[in-house]
């Protein structure tokens, strides 16, 4: 009889465990307590642009959204009238204000500029399609890079 307890007690035992891992327990949370809730980095609900990766490894989305949020700026080159934000300014919202170079990839052509090259010529442009790409005095525009995915600062 007592075998017969501890072989019912270690199947519930064991069935507890299982239904726990499986489920979802129901919460009855304050959502005023900020305390059990982890505070999210970025809204999910929007989508990266492009990601920039630092100096130390980390990754930093910028979104579009943050991207419009900053003021404008034009660059002629070659004859016609870019606009988009400083690439300075994109940066500092990584929290970048002092790096050595920056290398940018796409869809087409890498560049890398110095810390001197990143200044009032360098514009991140927006294009027709939803992405941006790289406008600067300092490059040829036929070696500007196009859908900027990345930039690597050094």
């Amino acid at each position: 009889m007592l075998h017969k307890i501890k072989f019912v007690f270690l199947m519930y035992m064991i069935l507890s465990l299982v239904l726990t891992a499986c489920g979802t327990p129901a919460t009855t949370e304050n959502p005023s307590d900020e305390s059990t809730h982890a505070q999210p980095t970025e809204a999910p609900s929007t989508p990266a642009l492009f990601k920039i990766v630092k100096p130390d490894g980390s990754t930093f989305n910028v979104t579009l959204e943050a991207v419009k949020a900053l003021p404008l700026a034009t660059v002629q080159a070659e004859g016609k009238i870019e606009e988009g934000p400083y690439l300075k300014d994109v940066l500092a919202l990584a929290g970048i204000t002092e790096f050595s170079e920056v290398s940018l990839s796409g869809s087409s052509n890498s560049a890398t500029l110095t810390f001197d090259q990143v200044d009032e010529n360098t514009i991140l442009d927006f294009n027709n399609h939803g992405t941006m790409k790289l406008a600067s005095t300092y490059i040829p525009k036929a070696d500007w890079t196009k859908d900027v995915a990345e930039i690597v600062v050094k």
